[in-house]
């Protein structure tokens, strides 16, 4: 009897993408694991990212385009689509959140899936950084030690997720975090989670003048800050994370 495949759903939010959205599909459109589908959401998209995602989803069957009620911040739209996607599915099935200006490996799926037999809660590889044509590989784990809890140990966009998660955190993130509520769940339900992490640098996390992280440096520490209070965690490292932070906005390294 052939092996049936579980199904995989990717989450793609979207605004404004256009610059870098038709290459970030393609990379997930051809995957060599097949039994996947991609759900795209516009955020009320006022560049050509309703017609890159119409033209998609025409040509094939596995995209599906969506937009959300109005323009949401980016956690609340990954709720949304969480909720959205979960409505619609009884079955047990792993998702992933993919930014629309990432890049996946064609054998990022196939290869994490291989790994689910148990089917623990995350499914977790490695990445790149990439700027200016240039790549910087690094290790995405929830075992690795950090300095602070705020260099978040996984990237979201090299994990996918077992349905089972969703019944442990509703909503998936605490989306009163408009930046870094990715940080904040791991914090939250890190611990929680069983995971199988492998060691292969699959996905690229494109760095560029309007990366969310790269953008709203001093927005980012007041989140840290609030994060920090929610959690009761030590005080004494927003200080560091604060004067690094400054040193860098000011002098530019």
């Amino acid at each position: 009897m052939e092996k049936v495949m579980i199904k995989v759903h990717l989450i793609v939010n979207v605004f404004n993408g256009e610059k870098y959205l038709e290459e970030s599909l393609v990379s997930l459109i051809n995957q060599n694991y097949k039994n996947t589908t991609i759900h795209c959401f516009d955020n009320h998209s006022t560049d050509k990212t309703s017609d890159i995602l119409k033209k998609k989803s025409l040509l094939f069957p596995n995209v599906i385009s969506y937009k959300t009620p109005k323009h949401i911040p980016l956690f609340e739209a990954r709720n949304y689509a969480v909720r959205r996607i979960r409505k619609d599915i009884t079955d047990q099935f792993y998702f992933g959140f993919c930014d629309a200006d990432d890049l996946w490996d064609k054998n990022w799926i196939e290869s994490l899936i291989k790994v689910s037999a148990d089917m623990p809660d995350i499914l977790i590889c490695n990445g790149a950084t990439l700027l200016n044509g240039k790549t910087s590989r690094f290790s995405s784990c929830l075992s690795m030690s950090r300095p602070s809890p705020f260099h978040c140990p996984v990237a979201l966009q090299s994990c996918l997720f077992s349905s089972n998660i969703i019944q442990y955190e509703i909503p998936f993130f605490d989306d009163s975090f408009k930046i870094i509520s990715d940080t904040e769940f791991w914090i939250r339900v890190g611990h929680k989670l069983t995971y199988v992490h492998i060691s292969n640098y699959l996905f690229s996390y494109r760095v560029h003048s309007k990366s969310m992280v790269q953008s709203n440096l001093f927005p980012i520490l007041m989140e840290r800050w609030r994060i920090l209070k929610k959690h009761n965690l030590s005080k004494i490292r927003f200080i560091f994370d604060f004067l690094r932070a400054s040193r860098h906005a000011f002098l530019g390294k």
